[in-house]
């Protein structure tokens, strides 16, 4: 007690020299802690609204050989899929069955191409609640014809809500259909990470491209735990390649069945043509085949963004901890030139080597853990203020946001490694000139003068 007591004496007395070591750690605390929340919470937004928006967490879509011998997307075959399905049934949050097709988009004079989601509505009550418009009402959905656009989709064809378009699409048995569509809505746009879909009718989209109402060409699952999206994906593909409705051509060449590179993965945007090429007799096959794709998967452009970022804060945070660890080396060593008569009284009067090593080491504890508090402080502090102003929503930037402003989730885990990490740090730069005054003889240090 003795010596802690000593070592905060020793701490109030340099008080300039304690506001710069403790403000040059709290600085590197505040960056790491604001940076690295922003960026959890970069990850986190994005993935709930990706998750929302593409309907789940896993994509399974189907394909089959027409009679003509062309490739087309659906499931016509839903027996497989119930039953790989049905090994997963505990993990299961909802199940959303979708169509999709490519249309292009006719207003007037003026044409542009966009990816059509077919969606159920009365059955995708999160979409529903969380597709955010930046123009129109969701309530309009309850129309068949109505379809939601992405905002670049509007601009192009300087159409507004509530006027009419035309979408040419192909069936999936080649033939080309028009429908008859009402701009209900108007969504942000999105297409920088491929997610520029319009919303539609499922039901409506199929009878354009030649499908049953209630057809589908791809399922997606949304997980209870998104910790499970891997493990889930691999043992739906297990089971399907099992049942023989997985290529075996797509499977690893030694048949390890690793999560995340099992049989029928691809990196896939969630959605599908409809209609497609013709296949060489010799590749035909009968049924449906199944490919499963991630919502990591079409993450991926997010995630190297989010990467890159932590990848700046942790180079900022090493910077500052050397420039740190260098300042703090060269202080103690200055405070140990400047206490060297002071040292030397103390052992005379009886003070330990171990005690007065211990001194050092608690002066540095307590500037590492006082800087590590203030800059945990201080991170909360403009965390509160940068978490409160609101942002555009008419940018791509939206699918990052919470509502309209950036999230700054609070991650225990992190924080503490960073202030282990630090006060490690610290105590270590104290650690040379602690010793060195621990094993300073009482005469010498008495006759030393500076």
């Amino acid at each position: 007690m003795t010596t802690l007591r000593m070592a905060l004496r020793n701490i109030s007395r340099q008080k300039k020299r304690t506001i710069l070591l403790g403000g040059a750690i709290a600085f590197g605390v505040m960056i790491i802690t604001l940076v690295g929340s922003l960026t959890a919470g970069l990850a986190s937004t994005a993935n709930e609204r990706f998750t929302d928006l593409l309907g789940g967490h896993i994509y399974i879509s189907g394909q089959e050989v027409s009679e003509s011998g062309r490739l087309i997307s659906i499931v016509g075959e839903q027996e497989p899929l119930e039953e790989a399905l049905f090994l997963i049934d505990d993990q299961i949050k909802e199940i959303r069955f979708r169509s999709a097709a490519s249309g292009e988009v006719i207003f007037g004079s003026r044409t542009t191409t966009v990816m059509l989601d077919g969606v159920d509505w009365d059955h995708e009550p999160t979409l529903y609640k969380n597709l955010e418009l930046i123009a129109g009402d969701i309530t309009s959905v309850s129309d068949e014809r109505t379809i939601i656009v992405p905002e670049p989709v509007m601009e192009e064809l300087g159409v507004l809500v509530g006027e009419s378009v035309l979408i040419r699409v192909t069936s999936i048995t080649g033939q080309r259909n028009v429908g008859d569509f009402v701009i209900g809505g108007v969504t942000p746009d999105a297409g920088t990470f491929g997610l520029g879909s319009a919303y539609v009718d499922r039901a409506y989209l199929n009878s354009l491209i030649g499908m049953a109402a209630d057809q589908y060409q791809r399922a997606n699952i949304a997980l209870a735990d998104t910790g499970d999206i891997e493990t889930v994906a691999a043992t739906i593909e297990r089971e399907l390649l099992l049942l023989g409705k997985i290529d075996p051509g797509e499977t690893a060449a030694d048949d390890g069945h690793q999560p995340g590179s099992g049989p029928g993965r691809t990196m896939m945007f969630p959605g599908g043509m409809g209609f497609s090429a013709q296949v060489e007799e010799t590749e035909q096959w009968e049924g449906t085949q199944f490919k499963v794709s991630t919502i990591n998967d079409v993450m991926e452009p997010v995630m190297t963004i989010v990467t890159l970022l932590n990848q700046v804060s942790l180079g900022l945070f090493v910077v500052l901890m050397i420039i740190t660890m260098v300042g703090l080396l060269n202080t103690f060593r200055m405070i140990l030139i400047e206490r060297t008569r002071e040292i030397g009284t103390i052992r005379a009067i009886g003070m330990q080597r171990g005690q007065v090593r211990n001194m050092f080491l608690l002066e540095a504890f307590v500037l590492a853990v006082g800087g590590a508090i203030a800059g945990l402080v201080a991170a909360g502090i403009l965390a509160a203020i940068l978490g409160n102003i609101p942002m555009s929503t008419n940018t791509p930037m939206a699918m990052f946001l919470d509502g309209n402003t950036f999230a700054f989730p609070v991650n225990v885990i992190n924080i503490a490694g960073t202030l282990a990490i630090l006060t490690v740090i610290t105590v270590l730069s104290a650690y040379l000139p602690a010793r060195k005054a621990a094993r300073m003889r009482p005469a010498d240090a008495l006759r030393t003068s500076y």
